[in-house]
């Protein structure tokens, strides 16, 4: 280091830190480093059908537990595979409810005690594929009940950073989302109990295998994949703004905002059109590429608790809280909000106000009052908010209570 230079300190956008001198060569030009880690095989426009037997063969499956959304139990697509595939184990497990509750994953690992599979095939929303994340988490460590599993979540720092298990999941799973909400990415996982989302994190807790099938997409209801689609702009958005934002998240996010909003306008108006489910599937893939490796902001960390304390569904909390959130971290992120304008078709506008426009296309709420959200609840989910790991690492800092009440309100 040259005489007199600084040290910065730049924090690696997938969680570990490095020293680096300000000094030349450094000095005014954008540094870090992205560790890609791993990267599932994804099998896109695929029949599920196909896709299974094709990586059960590649990677010699024999024994292979499903775990499906109780919805998706009597598809016809579903039951092909459940019914007429010799290496699938009877009964699926199908206790999934909605935000994970952390007894449904002891459920789960019962399950998986009792029939000794070598994988898991996770089929369904976000709900499921995070059930079986987490229990296969617990397998590894040895964790059968709720003081064990909650003994393996993630606890964060001042900064929002998760600390990862100490142990990586052992056994592998197949998921087959049927939302956009991108579990299937993340290297976290969340899960419920008394009224708090625990986080689990891993670098190895994403699916090894992930299957886009639009067909059997097409079926899902029209709300929730739109809703479930604008949880996954709230994750290109976020990126784009982290602190950890790079140029590789920020290529992929930008991507991923242009397919979501065409292939949700497009879903909006032909529901049935496997085509507008693929384009939705697109854009989840690339937004979702960044879960638990960048930090996200108060959209995120605000939307946990509002889905803990007064249970609504995730997609529905961004539709409520992402607009808001964008007004809030305004003053710090002008440039980029820009972008996001543009990017969600309000080129010279402001971003909030593009993707409010957005989801009243989609037929979406706007406002926590439309969804039956009571203000009581409100203090609730502000005091918990704040020790969310998103809530602190929010690009304008968030501080109090009252923070986090102006941006409630502002939603309300």
């Amino acid at each position: 280091m040259a005489p007199g230079g600084s040290i910065r300190h730049v924090r690696e956008p997938f969680g570990a830190g490095i020293v680096i001198p300000a000094s030349a060569p450094y000095a005014g030009i954008d540094h870090g480093h992205v560790g890609l880690r791993k990267q599932p095989m994804v099998y896109y426009g695929a029949r599920l059908a196909d896709a299974v037997a094709t990586e059960a063969a590649t990677a010699g499956l024999r024994r292979i537990l499903p775990v499906v959304t109780p919805s998706l139990r009597n598809h016809h697509a579903v039951r092909d595979v459940l019914d007429d595939v010799e290496f699938i184990l009877a009964p699926a497990f199908s206790e999934i409810r909605p935000h994970t509750p952390i007894d449904t994953v002891v459920s789960l690992i019962a399950a998986i005690r009792r029939s000794s599979p070598d994988a898991l095939l996770a089929i369904g929303g976000g709900s499921a594929i995070d059930a079986a994340k987490i229990a296969s988490l617990a397998i590894a460590a040895g964790a059968d009940d709720i003081g064990d599993l909650l003994a393996l979540k993630s606890a964060a720092d001042a900064d929002g950073e998760l600390a990862p298990a100490a142990i990586d999941p052992s056994l592998p799973i197949i998921a087959v989302p049927t939302t956009l909400s991108a579990a299937e990415h993340g290297v976290i996982a969340g899960a419920t109990h008394a009224g708090t989302k625990h986080l689990f994190k891993s670098f190895e807790l994403p699916p090894g295998t992930i299957v886009y099938d639009p067909w059997l997409a097409a079926t899902t209801p029209p709300m929730l994949w739109l809703s479930t689609g604008i949880r996954a702009l709230d994750h290109a958005i976020e990126t784009f703004l982290s602190l950890d934002a790079n140029p590789f998240t920020d290529a992929l996010a930008a991507r991923g905002m242009a397919l979501l909003r065409s292939g949700l306008r497009m879903a909006h108006d032909r529901p049935d059109d496997a085509c507008a489910r693929h384009d939705g599937q697109m854009g989840s893939w690339l937004s979702g590429c960044s879960i638990g490796r960048v930090r996200y902001g108060a959209s995120h960390g605000i939307a946990h608790q509002l889905g803990a304390v007064a249970g609504v569904p995730h997609g529905l909390t961004s539709c409520v809280l992402l607009p808001a959130v964008l007004d809030y971290n305004a003053p710090v992120s002008t440039a980029k909000q820009a972008v996001i304008a543009d990017a969600c078709g309000h080129a010279g506008g402001s971003a909030s106000q593009a993707v409010r426009d957005l989801i009243r296309s989609l037929s979406l709420p706007t406002s926590m009052s439309e969804l039956g959200v009571t203000r009581d609840a409100l203090s609730r989910v502000a005091e918990s908010a704040l020790s969310n790991a998103f809530v602190r690492a929010n690009p304008r800092p968030i501080r109090s209570p009252e923070d986090v009440m102006a941006i409630l309100d502002a939603a309300f």
